[in-house]
């Protein structure tokens, strides 16, 4: 049984990115708790750029790792920063908040996730990328019940 509709911040964590910019070796690392709730779980990247980024997009790989279980998971997300006539797409004056989404995980009660995020572009270090973040909220809460222990029980068996 399904209950609650509204998105709820579990983990809302930023990683700075210091000069001269993003270098594609710096990975980000983000470690997220044990969840206190069964339920349907979604996971945003976030960036925050300021005047310098000389590009339209950044792709950014996210990968994700679910704990006990050890699901991996990896997404590559294209970052629409700047439309074709150069108008920025950010929320903000002298930084831009950007939001993307990853995808949407069923996770269990205990569940803990490490992520790690990296930038895929051909330029090594990438400038006026300041800051890079994920946050990850829950958008259906499962009432935990014999039917949702035995699904998770089924779930952590199925290939």
């Amino acid at each position: 049984m399904l209950c609650g509709c509204q998105r709820q911040i579990v983990y809302h964590e930023f990683r700075h990115i210091s000069e001269p910019g993003w270098d594609k070796t710096d990975t980000l690392h983000f470690d997220i708790a044990p969840l206190k709730d069964d339920g349907l779980y979604h996971i945003d990247a976030e960036l925050r750029t300021d005047k310098n980024y000389p590009f339209q997009q950044l792709t950014i790989e996210v990968h994700q790792t679910v704990y006990p279980s050890k699901e991996t998971y990896y997404d590559e997300i294209n970052c629409k920063l700047v439309s074709e006539e150069g108008e920025i797409g950010g929320d903000g004056i002298s930084y831009f908040q950007y939001q993307f989404s990853v995808r949407d995980l069923r996770l269990h009660q205990g569940d803990s996730i490490h992520l790690s995020v990296t930038h895929n572009m051909k330029r090594e270090i990438m400038p006026g990328i300041d800051d890079a973040g994920i946050r990850l909220s829950i958008t259906n809460k499962i009432a935990a019940s014999v039917d949702a222990k035995e699904d998770k029980q089924q779930q952590r068996k199925a290939p």
